[in-house]
């Protein structure tokens, strides 16, 4: 079991405040109270939220060994919150190939030409808990406001996180997927 750091991401739109989040991780409240929010006119629609745009809304700690289904609880008041992912650390490192010899060029087709490298250690590195697919961005039991709500914004055959808009005086429940396959401790 190693302490690992959770990051909630998302952006909060309002048109005259800051918008509060009341948010539950395993049935611990992680946030209670205002977020960092984006003042404007008009919110935008949930496919016009650029990925970049994304706040780190809260950061709180758990371990490794919470894993598997995860409930999750989100409130909104003032605003809308579009809520994106959970990224963890832990989860992997960056690598990067490193000549074997300095005089020759690496070759990708000719793994004798290099080594794999870890540049970022598992501790700094924060990704997806979970295999993203075409079904499942790692989200299931999906509710909004006590229904089942069937939301997605994945067109196609898209893979990756998909974004939930939870407007003001919703509350959306769900079960977030920490594969416990996924975890890299320390080298």
């Amino acid at each position: 079991m190693v302490q690992r750091t959770v990051k909630l991401l998302g952006i909060a739109y309002s048109t005259s405040g800051n918008v509060h989040v009341q948010a539950t991780y395993n049935g611990i409240e992680i946030l209670n109270g205002p977020v960092t929010t984006t003042l404007t006119e008009v919110i935008p629609h949930n496919g016009q939220v650029s990925v970049s745009s994304l706040d780190e809304l809260v950061r709180f700690e758990t371990t490794t060994d919470t894993t598997g289904q995860i409930p999750v609880s989100i409130t909104v008041t003032g605003g809308t919150l579009v809520f994106r992912n959970f990224l963890m650390n832990y989860t992997g490192s960056i690598r990067t190939r490193q000549a074997t010899d300095p005089n020759t060029p690496i070759d990708p087709d000719n793994p004798d030409t290099y080594i794999w490298a870890v540049t970022v250690q598992p501790d700094a590195y924060y990704s997806d808990p979970n295999i993203n697919t075409v079904e499942s961005d790692g989200i299931s039991n999906l509710t909004k406001n006590g229904e089942p709500w069937e939301y997605r914004v994945n067109v196609g055959n898209l893979i990756g996180d998909w974004t939930y808009p939870i407007h003001d005086g919703e509350t959306v429940t769900f079960d977030f997927f920490v594969d416990p396959e996924n975890i890299l401790v320390p080298i």
